[in-house]
């Protein structure tokens, strides 16, 4: 007795038929787990990458925002070298030693502030690829540090205005009554407990730097 069972052609067609149906099942289910693999993989990729560019615009905001920290803090360096001095400012007439001197000072901190000036911009920058990916959340805890830099700008604005030589005493007076009342904030001091500016600036860099440095851990 054979334990082979003979198969009809109706029989073999039949089979036929019933293993295609499953290959094609099959395939279709590999395709499927593929395409799900696929899916779960561009997910993860997507994610790491958008770990990846939160990490380094956090690590390039607080590099600019310390950038910007020292740029404020050379314009309140209370020494002022003669190189910084313009060498292309002359005056002339009877005043013409005070006026080149006081247009000297003006010129530095010019330079001085310029260097604000491009350090805002770059952190600029940051701040608008920042609030594409993360919110407006930087962008308000930057803004009292932007506010501090321009007191300081107008507050030394006053002063240079206050101590010019080509106006009257009686507009000179003017501006010093601007600046009265007000704390001075011109020259930072070695004892950072006694610089209100500083202080209080370094208190607000301080909450932009725990925003940041969540973002990169």
């Amino acid at each position: 007795m054979s334990f082979c069972l003979a198969l009809t052609d109706a029989d073999w067609a039949l089979t036929k038929d019933v293993f295609s149906i499953i290959g094609t099942i099959a395939s279709a289910a590999g395709v499927g787990l593929a395409f799900y693999v696929g899916l779960v993989g561009l997910s993860t990729w997507q994610r790491q990458l958008s770990g990846t560019a939160s990490h380094e615009l956090a690590k390039r905001a607080l590099i600019e925002l310390y950038k910007f920290r020292e740029s404020l803090d050379r314009v309140r360096n209370p020494l002022m070298l003669a190189s910084e001095f313009s060498p292309t400012v002359v005056s002339t007439g009877p005043q013409s030693e005070a006026v080149s001197r006081y247009l000297g000072r003006c010129s530095a901190y010019d330079e001085r502030f310029r260097l604000v000036t491009e350090a805002r911009r770059n952190l600029d920058v940051v701040l608008l690829e920042a609030e594409a990916l993360w919110g407006s959340d930087l962008k308000l805890l930057v803004k009292p540090l932007n506010d501090k830099s321009w007191d300081l700008y107008h507050y030394i604005e006053n002063h240079l205005l206050s101590t010019d030589p080509r106006i009257d005493q009686a507009e000179r007076a003017a501006y010093v009554d601007i600046n009265k009342g007000q704390p001075n904030i011109m020259y930072r001091r070695s004892d950072v407990s006694k610089d209100d500016f500083a202080r209080s600036f370094n208190q607000d860099l301080s909450k932009t730097e725990v925003y940041l440095r969540r973002k990169l851990a």
